[in-house]
């Protein structure tokens, strides 16, 4: 018969220590994982995920394989600040005071409308944990 030497005790007493913790972060993992790409100039053919034979996106594809892509978003502008607007506000951009370029002039003041809370403040009020990385021109 084999004992548990001391090692092996503290080794489950640990184990049994962090149970209670396995079961919180499964229940935490049960929501999913949110992660929006927007990139400048990139059309809807150009990643592997979206049909692209030519431009490997090996991470982006995994990314998507494992997830939901967005198949009938389109953006009311030809350029980023419009487009991005609407993405992180779902309100067409001139709603939110961004119908054009950012700073095109010294007079213009676009940006966003202080009452439109943005997707992360919505997604950080129902618990998740967010970050915004890159270009902004939202106010």
């Amino acid at each position: 018969m084999q004992y548990l030497t001391p090692p092996r005790c503290w080794l489950w007493a640990l184990a049994l220590a962090f149970l209670p913790y396995e079961s919180a972060f499964a229940l935490e993992s049960s929501r999913p994982d949110i992660v929006v790409i927007v990139a400048d100039d990139l059309g809807w053919g150009d990643l592997g995920c979206y049909g692209s034979n030519e431009v490997q996106s090996p991470a982006i594809d995994s990314l998507a394989a494992g997830g939901l892509k967005w198949t009938n978003f389109y953006a009311n502008c030809c350029v980023c600040s419009p487009t991005r607007a609407s993405i992180l506000t779902g309100c067409y951009p001139d709603r939110v005071g961004v119908p054009g370029v950012i700073r095109t002039t010294k007079t213009n003041s676009w940006g966003k409308l202080a009452d439109v809370p943005l997707l992360p403040t919505v997604l950080k009020q129902s618990g998740y944990q967010t970050a915004a990385i890159g270009k902004w021109h939202l106010g």
